[in-house]
């Protein structure tokens, strides 16, 4: 499974948001007679009291919304009646209410109360319990309690049979379902944003529905489907009670920037829950692609372009998006997640006209390790009271530069002129390579900021026997002088500082000349005569008789560890078209030798 699988469906998680003032039980439950039912009450976790509050379980009398008798109490209180038949239970860690009622018979018809507190005051709710005959129950609206600009999960699942059929999700009203969403992505403006539709990849036929950022208007009834709302195929029913009351404050929804410009999204949730995963993914059709999350893990793609500043304290996150390109226009979403439980806030991006009016710097710049460099930041008058910072981008945060001065260490200084911040890097290694960013902040919130990227490269180091060559005095033709008693290698170079390509002329020289001398010693030792040599700027005065009669080691200018046996063996004629390494390395010995140690060179 790839990152991007993992994180949406841990975004898809089932919600069982229950933070309100209110107490959500569903409307009508149904069960078989000598079966058993499960009521499923929720309650506010925002008023501590409310988990330590008794719970209660009743039947309506004679007045609406009061008790008639209490059956059971989480106070350990049970009617002798129904000593064995219901069970009652409360779950403060999901905040729900539990009862589950069993061998119902006809009777036990009618409304029920559950709630906390007492009847008379407290939170409450009522439940009308339906007793059949039948072998099928018919399905009841499911209760989906959801926190304002919180989010809700609804699970639709139908056979295999189903799944080639269209999937929608509708809101039921006065004029029919009005069509929310569907397999093909027409989505309700109201809801841009906000939905998506996800097929489950594993139960053909079968789909979760997500909104998030909910609004008291979202309360109602809906339904989701395969086939055609009231035609062929099957529904489910949905009931959506929506908190009116929440402690976590909502960002801008809409954040508006220029091309290569950046966008700060502020992202609330609530302090008070551990959330272990956090991260900012990216909506396409039914999909929320993860861009960077809090274990560190960022899209290749948007490396050097988003950072992530969490405060569990406040219950915080700010998302920092610079170099801001046309495609980075659409819908993104802050999740926050335990793994079962999530909140989920929306952001829409969008790309307005004109120039930048932000933060204004370079974005690439090149440096050789040892060099001390300076990246400016300009800045508006509008961030002079606003703290301004360099930070460097480690995976998903961006460590503010710390200013300090050391003599014998390399150093950083951040100093402001002229509404100008600039970074100063002394003596940069390859270590300080990556992304810098420049950026304002305000009262702990972040805002504009560009990015820079630094390349080190490595110092190139010079050869010392080229810089000892350099050194030596030239002669009129270019070559290095030849030093007193020096002893040369028949496979050394020898340096011509007037130009860096010598080497690689030398090389190409050579190969010529072997095939020109190859030739020269068949024909000119015919002739058995004493030539001068003279190839370029490089001369000699060795016989071409030598190279028949002379071995290696009577050149005063070999060692005996040097010697090139290039005489005649006993095979005659034979070796001489074997001895083509021994011609090409003593030719090459011709080339780069400018005369014996006792000579002077001639021009």
């Amino acid at each position: 499974m790839t990152p991007a699988m993992f994180l949406f469906g841990i975004a898809c998680a089932i919600i069982q948001n229950v933070e309100s003032d209110k107490f959500a039980c569903p409307k009508h439950v149904t069960g078989n007679s000598e079966g058993l039912v499960s009521i499923k009450c929720e309650y506010s976790q925002i008023t501590k009291a409310n988990m330590y509050t008794r719970k209660y379980f009743c039947k309506e009398g004679g007045r609406r919304g009061r008790c008639q008798n209490v059956i059971a109490s989480t106070n350990g209180y049970k009617h002798p009646n129904y000593e064995d038949r219901v069970i009652i239970e409360d779950n403060t860690k999901e905040g729900a209410v539990i009862i589950t009622y069993s061998d119902l018979r006809k009777t036990d018809e009618g409304a029920y109360i559950v709630g906390l507190g007492t009847d008379a005051n407290g939170l409450k709710d009522v439940v009308t319990l339906t007793i059949t005959e039948d072998s099928v129950i018919p399905n009841e609206a499911k209760l989906v309690y959801g926190q304002l600009r919180g989010a809700a999960n609804f699970h639709c699942e139908f056979g295999d049979e189903y799944a080639k059929k269209r999937q929608y999700f509708c809101k039921t009203g006065k004029l029919g379902c009005q069509n929310i969403i569907d397999s093909t992505l027409a989505i309700d403006p109201a809801y841009y944003g906000r939905i998506i539709l996800q097929a489950d990849e594993k139960r053909p036929g079968s789909f979760t529905v997500k909104i998030i950022q909910l609004r008291m208007e979202d309360s109602g009834s809906y339904s989701c489907g395969v086939g055609n709302f009231g035609g062929d195929g099957e529904t489910i029913e949905f009931d959506l009670r929506i908190n009116e009351e929440t402690d976590i404050p909502q960002g801008s929804r809409l954040l508006s920037t220029r091309l290569g410009g950046s966008i700060s999204a502020l992202c609330n949730y609530d302090s008070k829950k551990d959330y272990t995963l956090k991260f900012w993914c990216k909506l396409d059709g039914s999909v929320c692609t993860p861009l960077i999350n809090t274990d560190g893990y960022v899209k290749d793609d948007f490396e050097g372009k988003l950072a992530i500043h969490d405060d569990p304290i406040n219950g915080t996150m700010q998302v920092l998006m610079n170099q801001i390109t046309k495609e980075d226009e659409g819908w993104y979403w802050c999740v926050v997640t335990d793994g079962k439980h999530d909140q989920t806030s929306t952001v829409q991006i969008k790309i307005s006209e004109g120039s930048l009016e932000g933060l204004t710097g370079g974005q690439i710049i090149n440096v050789k390790a040892g060099e001390t460099i300076k990246i400016p930041c300009a800045y508006p008058c509008r961030f002079n009271t606003h703290q301004k910072y360099w930070c460097k981008l480690s995976g998903i945060n961006c460590k503010e530069v710390i200013s300090h001065v050391d003599d014998d260490e390399r150093g950083l200084s951040v100093s402001c002129e002229t509404r100008e911040l600039v970074l100063t890097i002394e003596t940069i290694s390859q270590k300080d390579s990556g992304w810098y960013w420049c950026g304002v902040k305000k009262d702990g919130k972040y805002g504009k900021t560009i990015a820079v990227r630094v390349i080190v490269e490595e110092a190139i180091q010079d050869d010392p026997d080229i810089e000892a060559a350099r050194d030596v005095p030239n002669s009129d033709t270019g070559r290095r002088a030849n030093l007193p008693n020096e002893k040369i290698s028949p496979t050394s170079t020898t340096v011509n500082n007037q130009s860096a390509l010598v080497p690689a002329i030398l090389s190409v020289c050579a190969a010529v000349l072997v095939a020109c001398g190859v030739f020269f010693i068949i024909r000119l030792r015919r002739k058995k005569n004493s030539d001068l040599v003279s190839v370029g700027s490089y001369r000699t005065n060795i016989s071409m008789t030598d190279l028949d009669n002379v071995i290696g080691k009577d050149n005063h200018a070999v060692t005996d560890t040097q010697e090139t046996n290039v005489s005649h063996s006993k095979d005659g004629e034979k070796n001489k078209k074997k001895g083509s390494q021994e011609n090409l390395e003593y030719t090459n010995f011709l080339i780069h030798h400018n005369g014996s140690p006792n000579e002077e060179n001639t021009a």
